[in-house]
């Protein structure tokens, strides 16, 4: 669960459990009734010190997410003023303590562990409520402050400071149920700075599944397709493809590929499609990464997928298909573009990926529409650590691996006017790691990807360690992105036309994650982003973007 880089949080959770043990042993070591007062008056205020600051770790990194940052504090600082305020009083009037009160203070120290364990367990076990997850200093500041309260109000107890154990209780509940009553009452963000929607097209706890993440955008040229493919399409067609996670928002599980498709620019949309699906069988297609051939209308999607009987050890395809007027695939033989498997590379992390996996995208990959390198399709990709591209010149059927442009993983590239790939990398840094000032980078090749003449060089848009989208719109670069250093909030474009001078502006004022752009040769740009209330990973939404102005 730990590693190294989680040492100085580990460290100062050692230093207050053993600051909390010294003064469970003071609280015992008095024997009169004046020791008693302090020695509990001790322990809880370690217990109340480490809890306050929790809460106040969790306004300041979710600054954007609350409806209203300022209500959300006050909220919290009514709760947290119960203790300081009631539990002083009760300590020194030496109120009585009677059965009666012994029974409440046992019922409320039940309620407080029965309250915790149900938070920790929805939040982080089942539903994975990124927030808090997103800073791993933060999630175990809240949870040892929790606990170093119900240990508090536990020693009031045997103390016999029956009115001090009730307070505490009544307040880490009210602070909790403050927490819960938030998160199920705030509802979705603004939207600004768009032409068309939002539309919500993928919307957690609906159609069979739980959630919907790692979204993938392709605008495919009407024609191309009727051209190459002998379809009669009079629009372009826009195809939204995510991850459909049946069960939870965590990485694996069951998980598949799912699809939307529109004929009329986004406007309406047809009914969820399954692409790729292990039916009944537990496994994971993910991180669709996907480029229309100009050369042979085929749509390639080059994936990763793996299944529970493999331990989710992934396998990278790329699949090519000949869309037809019903809307429906007719599919090639999948190509394996995996890495050699190394059968002593250790089981992978949470999200499955080992040391071996090729990674792709997600978003969406590039081709080359002229120059040199004319017909060249570039995914990006990462490995270990470490961020490049794969380029195949045959359509998609083989492919080679470029030099590193970065670390870290979770890439998307575009071309410029000049045939100069560019890619968006995303930092290397744990997006759980305290990070307060981090910004988006971009690696430059000139030979179509097999070498970057520049690599990672930061721009002025915030990141909190997340996938970004980076789309050419005639001449100008476009890069959507969490604009915040904290957390995943504020779904948001930036606009450069010298890739130094950038313009930030914000689509969505809430929870949001990975996003993917494209367009189309009249100038029209569309998104595809996680949104939400409070998870980013609550739906999926589209939107066009107002690029002009």
């Amino acid at each position: 669960m730990f590693d190294k880089k989680h040492a100085p949080q580990i460290a100062v959770m050692g230093i207050f459990v053993a600051i909390l043990v010294a003064a469970l042993a003071v609280c015992f070591a008095f024997a009169g009734s004046v020791g008693i007062k302090i020695s509990v008056l001790v322990v809880t205020s370690i217990a109340y010190l480490v809890f306050v600051v929790s809460i106040f770790m969790f306004l300041i990194f979710n600054d954007g997410l609350f409806f209203s940052s300022t209500a959300m504090t006050g909220i919290f600082c009514t709760a947290l003023a119960v203790l300081p305020v009631f539990g002083l009083v009760a300590t020194l009037l030496n109120p009585p303590s009677g059965t009666d009160a012994l029974v409440s203070s046992i019922a409320l120290l039940v309620l407080g562990v029965a309250f915790l364990v149900y938070i920790i367990i929805k939040a982080l076990v089942v539903d994975l409520f990124q927030p808090i997850a997103l800073n791993t200093l933060n999630m175990i500041m809240m949870i040892l402050g929790s606990v170093l309260m119900l240990v508090a109000a536990l020693v009031a107890i045997i103390a016999k400071r029956y009115v001090v154990s009730t307070v505490i209780s009544v307040t880490l509940v009210l602070t909790m149920l403050a927490g819960v009553v938030w998160a199920r009452k705030q509802n979705y963000g603004k939207f600004s700075n768009i032409q068309g929607g939002p539309y919500l097209l993928f919307e957690g706890k609906k159609d069979g599944y739980s959630a919907y993440r790692i979204p993938s955008l392709i605008v495919m040229d009407k024609d191309v397709l009727n051209e190459k493919c002998g379809t009669h399409f009079e629009n372009n067609v826009l195809l939204a493809l995510v991850e459909g996670r049946k069960n939870s928002a965590h990485d694996v599980g069951v998980v598949d590929m799912l699809g939307k498709f529109s004929l009329d620019g986004g406007k309406t949309w047809g009914e969820q499609k399954t692409i790729f699906t292990f039916g009944e069988e537990v496994g994971k297609y993910g991180n669709p990464t996907v480029v229309l051939d100009k050369d042979t209308g085929l749509l390639n999607i080059v994936h990763m997928s793996a299944t529970k009987a493999t331990g989710f050890n992934y396998n990278t395809f790329n699949v090519r298909g000949r869309l037809k007027d019903d809307l429906t695939f007719e599919w090639e033989e999948p190509i394996n573009i995996s890495l050699p498997k190394d059968p002593n590379i250790k089981k992978g992390a949470a999200d499955g990926v080992r040391a071996d996996t090729l990674m792709v995208g997600p978003g969406k990959a590039v081709q080359i529409k002229s120059g040199k390198y004319e017909g060249r399709i570039i995914c990006p990709a990462s490995n270990n650590g470490s961020s490049f591209v794969i380029y195949s010149d045959d359509h998609g059927l083989t492919w080679a691996r470029s030099e590193v442009a970065g670390s870290g993983n979770e890439c998307e590239a575009a071309v410029l006017d000049n045939g100069d790939v560019v890619m968006v990398v995303r930092d290397g840094a744990g997006c759980c790691n305290y990070h307060p000032r981090q910004f988006q980078k971009l690696s430059y090749s000139n030979d179509g990807g097999e070498t970057w003449y520049v690599k990672e060089n930061a721009t002025t848009l915030k990141t909190p360690i997340c996938m970004a989208s980076v789309y050419n719109d005639n001449g100008k670069l476009l890069l959507s992105y969490p604009d915040s250093f904290h957390t995943r909030v504020n779904l948001s474009f930036g606009t450069t036309s010298d890739g130094e001078t950038w313009t930030s502006k914000l689509v969505y004022g809430g929870a949001a994650g990975y996003s993917c752009m494209d367009g189309d040769k009249e100038g029209n740009v569309y998104v595809l982003a996680e949104v939400g209330k409070v998870n980013y990973s609550d739906a999926i939404a589209f939107a066009k973007l107002d690029t002009k102005n």
